[in-house]
Formats: C-alpha cells, sequence, structure tokens
C-alpha cells in the first residue's frame, strides 16, 4: 500500500520515514485502510488517532445492514451439469427442489429436459393437453382452475413440459374432487355417422347441403364453435351416392376420412380445419393408372379396409394381404408389404410410433378359420421382421405401451409380448379384458366382475408376487377397462346403465355416472369422456 510514497506494513504497523506508534498516529493529509479503517481528514477508526495534532474519538467500524448471502455452489456450475445431475433424482426430490430458492425454482429445475423425463415417466405427452395450453392463451385471465398461474406472477414462466405435467395434475385433483362439467351439444336425428375426440366431433349427413358437421370443444364454460368443411368434389360425390362406407379417424393435427381404400385429408392448426389431399391407395404395380382415378370395382373391392392414424403417419390394410404406409405431411405411400398371401378377414389394426399390428381370419378348407395376430417392427420394417401368434378367437383389439402389446381376442386367454433386453417374451394372462396403466407398470384386467392389477417390472424377477386384486364384484365386463391416466380407469357398472371412474391407486371408485336410457359410449380421452343418443352428445369435461 503507497500513501505519499510511504510504505506501510500492516502487521508491525511500521511507516518508514515516520516514527509512529499504533496508539498515537500522525498522518498528515492521507488515506489509508487498515483492516477496513478508513482514514482521512475527518474520519478515523483507530483507537485513538491524532489527525492534523487533533484528537478524534473512536468510531467502531460500519457493519453492513444486509447479511451476505450465503455461498451457492450451484452457481460456479454450468446448468447442463445441474441439469443433468437433477435428472438423477426421484421425482419427489425434483418437486422438493423448487421450494428450495428462487434460483432453484426459476432457473434451475425450470428446464424442459428435466420435465420431460418426468413426463415421459408418466406417459404425459405435450400433444396430448395441448388443448389446455391453448385454453391458457386464450384466456388466462378467466383460467381459475390453474394452479400455477399466481406463481408465474411471482417467478416468472414455466417450462413448455412443467406446463403441461401441471395441466396433468390439474385434471387428476379435478376428476378427485368431481369438479368437471357436463356439456349437451344438440345433433340432428339424421346423422349417419360421427367421431369424437377432446377437440372436435365429426357429424356426417348426406342429406344435407353441407355434409360434414364439426363442433370444436373448447373447454366447460366456453362456446361450441361449429364449422361446415370445405369438401373435395370427388368425396362430395361418394357421400351423395350413399353406396360405400365412410370412416374416420382424426388426432390433434390431421383428420382423415377414408371410402374404400380413398382417403381425403384435412390438416389442423389451432382450430381451423384446412383441405390437404386426396389419395388413392394401392399396389405400385397399379401406379400406372392416375393416382387419382377409381371405378365401381375398385371401390366394391375395397370396402373392407382398415386404417389408423398415429400423429403424421397412416397405416392402412387392405382385404388382399397388403399394408400401406403414409406420410400425411408429405402425401407419399412410402412402405408396401404383403402380410398374407391370401385374401383374408382384417378383424383389428393398430399402430404405434414404430410398430404395425394386425388381426387376421383366414379361411382354410373345410370352413376351419386361422386366427392371427402379427405384429410388425417398424424400425428397418422388413418381410421377415415380423411376429406371428396364433390365436384360439379373432381379435378385437390392440393395446401398446413403449415395452408391451397385449392382444385382446374372443378367447378366454389373452397373449403379452414384452421386450426384456433384446428378448421377446410371450406370456398369457386368462381375462375378459385388460387395459394399461399409463405409466406402462401394471396391466389392470378383469375376472368374474373383479379388478387385477399385474405389475411388469416385478414380472420380470419370479420371486416377487405379480398379482393384486384390487376390486370384488365392482364391474360389468361388458366393456372394456378404459384408462383415462395413470390414476384411473372407466369402467361398466353392475348397475343398469352406470359407468364408474375407478381410482387404481385408492382401489375406490371417486365417481358414478349413471345415463338415461339410449345414450352409449363413443369416446374416453384424456380431457373428456363423450356419451351420445340420437339428439345430442353429453361430454363430461375434466378441463
Amino acid at each position: 500500500m503507497n500513501i505519499d510514497s510511504v510504505q506501510i506494513e500492516l502487521d508491525n504497523m511500521n511507516i518508514d520515514c515516520v516514527n509512529t506508534k499504533s496508539d498515537n498516529m500522525n498522518i498528515d493529509y492521507t488515506i489509508t485502510k487498515s483492516n477496513n479503517m478508513n482514514i482521512d481528514c475527518t474520519r478515523t477508526e483507530s483507537d485513538n488517532m491524532n489527525i492534523d495534532r487533533k484528537k478524534t474519538k473512536s468510531i467502531a467500524p460500519s457493519i453492513s445492514k444486509e447479511s451476505p448471502e450465503p455461498y451457492d455452489i450451484f452457481k460456479q456450475l454450468p446448468l447442463e451439469v445441474i441439469t443433468k445431475i437433477v435428472l438423477h433424482l426421484s421425482f419427489n426430490d425434483v418437486i422438493s427442489l423448487k421450494s428450495v430458492s428462487k434460483a432453484w425454482r426459476c432457473i434451475y429445475i425450470n428446464q424442459n429436459e428435466i420435465w420431460a423425463n418426468i413426463c415421459d415417466d408418466l406417459n404425459i405427452r405435450v400433444i396430448d393437453y395441448s388443448r389446455c395450453l391453448n385454453d391458457r392463451a386464450r384466456h388466462d385471465s378467466e383460467c381459475k382452475g390453474y394452479a400455477e398461474a399466481a406463481s408465474e406472477k411471482l417467478f416468472g414462466p414455466l417450462c413448455d413440459y412443467w406446463l403441461t405435467f401441471n395441466h396433468y395434475i390439474m385434471i387428476i385433483r379435478n376428476i378427485k374432487n368431481n369438479d368437471f362439467a357436463t356439456i349437451y351439444i344438440p345433433r340432428c336425428a339424421r346423422d349417419e355417422y360421427s367421431y369424437c375426440t377432446d377437440d372436435y366431433i365429426v357429424n356426417i349427413n348426406a342429406f344435407n347441403k353441407q355434409p360434414i358437421q364439426v363442433f370444436v370443444l373448447s373447454g366447460a364454460n366456453k362456446p361450441i364453435v361449429t364449422k361446415y368443411l370445405k369438401m373435395f368434389d370427388q368425396f362430395k360425390k361418394l357421400i351423395r351416392s350413399r353406396k360405400y362406407p365412410v370412416k374416420v379417424i382424426g388426432n390433434k393435427r390431421y383428420l382423415v376420412f377414408e371410402i374404400c381404400s380413398i382417403i381425403f385429408v384435412y390438416s389442423i392448426a389451432r382450430t381451423e380445419f384446412t383441405q390437404s389431399f386426396f389419395k388413392v391407395i394401392r399396389k405400385n404395380v397399379e401406379f400406372s393408372l392416375n393416382e387419382e382415378n377409381f371405378d365401381s370395382k375398385f371401390l366394391n373391392e375395397h370396402r373392407d379396409t382398415k386404417f389408423d392414424l398415429y400423429d403424421h403417419k397412416l397405416a392402412m390394410v387392405h382385404p388382399a394381404g397388403t399394408l400401406f404406409l403414409t406420410d400425411l405431411r408429405t402425401g407419399k405411400t412410402y412402405k408396401e408389404l404383403k402380410f398374407s398371401s391370401k385374401r383374408c378377414i382384417v378383424n383389428s389394426m393398430k399402430c404405434s410410433d414404430y410398430r404395425i399390428m394386425i388381426g387376421i381370419t383366414i379361411m382354410k378348407k373345410k370352413g376351419i378359420e386361422e386366427y392371427l395376430a402379427i405384429i410388425y417392427h417398424m424400425k428397418g420394417c422388413s418381410q421377415d421382421n415380423r411376429l406371428k401368434i396364433p390365436l384360439l378367437k379373432p381379435v378385437s383389439q390392440f393395446k401398446v405401451t413403449n415395452n408391451c402389446i397385449g392382444i385382446e381376442n374372443k378367447g378366454t386367454a389373452t397373449p403379452f409380448i414384452t421386450k426384456i433386453d433384446s428378448y421377446l417374451k410371450v406370456f398369457w394372462l386368462e381375462c375378459e379384458t385388460f387395459s394399461f396403466d399409463c405409466t406402462r407398470k401394471y396391466i389392470y384386467y378383469t375376472v368374474n366382475q373383479s379388478i387385477f392389477q399385474y405389475d411388469l417390472l416385478k414380472s420380470m424377477l419370479s420371486k416377487f408376487e405379480v398379482v393384486q386384486k384390487i376390486a370384488i364384484n365392482a364391474i360389468s365386463n361388458l366393456l372394456p377397462l378404459t384408462p383415462i391416466n395413470d390414476r384411473y380407469l372407466l369402467v361398466r357398472s353392475t348397475f343398469s346403465n352406470s359407468y364408474d371412474i375407478f381410482d387404481v391407486k385408492e382401489h375406490t371408485s371417486v365417481r358414478s355416472i349413471q345415463l338415461t336410457a339410449g345414450y352409449s359410449l363413443v369416446h374416453v380421452g384424456k380431457l373428456s369422456i363423450v356419451f351420445s343418443n340420437s339428439k345430442e352428445f353429453m361430454v363430461i369435461a375434466f378441463n
């Protein structure tokens, strides 16, 4: 420290060229700091200092009013490293971390990678709750049900996956507390066909001037928007003829109508339905014809097609034994496979992210029927990359998770295929109907009006008991168990025309839905359940 070219040693308090004592210092117009001591012309923090030979009073060192912040080691780490650490914690630990400090709440755990991992474990997909997100954007001031609204004002916005998780929790709480609305939507008595999702209801009526009517569902206490779709000319002609069956399937991105292997595709953005393309799905050898050409012979030969939709991928099977995969983003058919050398009856099919499942009946000599379930693994899919499972009865439907496939059929035994490491394991359960837990950890199945829980994880270790009875004489077996989410199942009650929402964790029914005569179940989704009769739709909206 240099003070007017005078060297001071703090420890010995020696000031070169100046004879001083620690109790009687003479410092002429100098400024020094020693152990937080400030010495200037008017102030000193020593015990008895003389400045210009004037004795001053001792003044206590100044103390900051604000206490120093505790040392935070995480401030020294890159955010990517903190995220990797948090990914190794349990769900409960992550939930606890948000209460540690504002930094943890706003920065460290407010990362899409962390909450995407949690959502994946619970099988919560952003697209399933996208209407909640859209509602939030449009009606933020009205959404009293969103618990994080006040929190965001204090701590800022949440990342997308955390926001999706909160909407999922909101649905769980609404169901548990019976806090959801019932919406009635009138329908025309002459409607020939209807299709329902969480986001819209489609009515087809060939007698109307505008045959395709769509009700856009915006949630409880929101207005129902009615739209009439602009139609392709070929589509309108086929519907007006009323000679051929119309099939409909849709998700949050696409709405597809199919008539005898001809698809008419509409893209969906927000609440708008826009014509995309129409296409005749047929073999490559027939592509010498114009893709838009078809005749009555072609239509009659393809009345019994089956199709399914997953995201942008449309799978279709013909009774002649051919499978087609079409990318709805481009309109191109990119895969064609022959799954049967003989003409067959297609009982059921299912399309998932990377698997295609087909249930068929093949007629043999002397009226003997052969029932098969065929499973294609679509990663590097080839003719040989398939699994065939013979059954005693036709396939009713396929139910799928990432690591397990269940084949519901009209027989008494149900096969399940799981993948352990790189090996496939097939096991059978005697049950009438079943459902997977959305977290992909359990199978729920029914026997004699009771519900059983099969633990898929424990089944890999034979020493554990894997079956537990969770409900006795509680349900009717007339309806397949249908999951709403990982917490609740919709089951058919033993009472006439009645349904129960069953809590698989508490092993009890949380809500009974008693219907008047004439209603039937038409849709079960993440956000709603829909019943209908000839006069109206009844929508039970969880959000």
